[in-house]
């Protein structure tokens, strides 16, 4: 055991986690105002009470709820081993991976209904000044606390601005989501933060450009942008890594 990376751990722990959000996503999967889904839309019974009921993955009658369960674990576990293998271990890293297994239900969410729920992310928002107060309070890095608090203002007034712009595609969500993503980036480096806000559209374009040669969208079909926002974070925390 000694010979296994330590990231490794990094990775099952986020893997584990990711294999619960499928159902969770399922049931967040809903257009703005609306409950949580609460029966299954294959046979429409009611989904199981209770714990069970947001974890299960599949409905009394055998319906699979939500993406296949293989995508998430898939997905969260490789974006861990990435994280933990470039930061190394650094006293962030744990609100990281946490981040990153948020992400992959927030880019599941977004896919299938163009929303990035309030729910998952303003607690998120909420809870990441105190949290990284604390990883400030324990090493001292009170500049990149001061520094993520900028780059959250920064990045989510950005964000803002494309939202109110007509025709932009822009959600208030994705202007949530930046906010939050700013948070952590600013932590680790301005570079981090730039990279972070323009990575989101070199990541859109080729998915773009194959949905359309596959005559999956047209020109105007907005994509939901969550997903790129995710994954523009984690190539930036990956190409500035110290």
């Amino acid at each position: 055991m000694r010979d296994v990376p330590w990231w490794v751990g990094a990775a099952i722990g986020c893997a584990v986690a990711g294999a619960l959000l499928p159902t969770v996503g399922y049931r967040l999967a809903v257009p703005y105002g609306e409950p949580p889904r609460q029966d299954c839309s294959g046979c429409g019974v009611p989904l199981r009470p209770g714990v069970v009921g947001w974890f299960a993955g599949r409905c009394v009658r055998g319906h699979r709820l939500g993406v296949p369960r293989w995508v998430t674990t898939a997905l969260a576990g490789l974006a861990g081993a990435l994280l933990a293998a470039a930061l190394g271990a650094v006293a962030v890293l744990p609100l990281l991976l946490a981040l990153a297994v948020l992400g992959v239900l927030l880019g599941v969410v977004d896919v299938a209904c163009h929303r990035l729920p309030d729910p998952l992310v303003l607690p998120a928002l909420a809870a990441t000044p105190p949290l990284l107060g604390l990883v400030a309070l324990g090493t001292g890095q009170w500049d990149d606390w001061v520094r993520g608090l900028l780059a959250c203002l920064t990045v989510g007034a950005a964000f803002t601005g494309l939202v109110l712009l007509p025709g932009g595609g822009f959600g208030f969500g994705d202007a949530k989501v930046g906010a939050l993503l700013g948070w952590y980036l600013g932590w680790l480096g301005w570079d981090a933060v730039l990279l972070g806000v323009a990575l989101p559209w070199v990541v859109n374009a080729p998915v773009l450009l194959v949905l359309l040669a596959v005559r999956r969208v047209r020109w105007r079909t907005k994509l939901p942008f969550g997903p790129a926002l995710l994954a523009g974070a984690l190539l930036a925390v990956l190409a500035t890594a110290r």
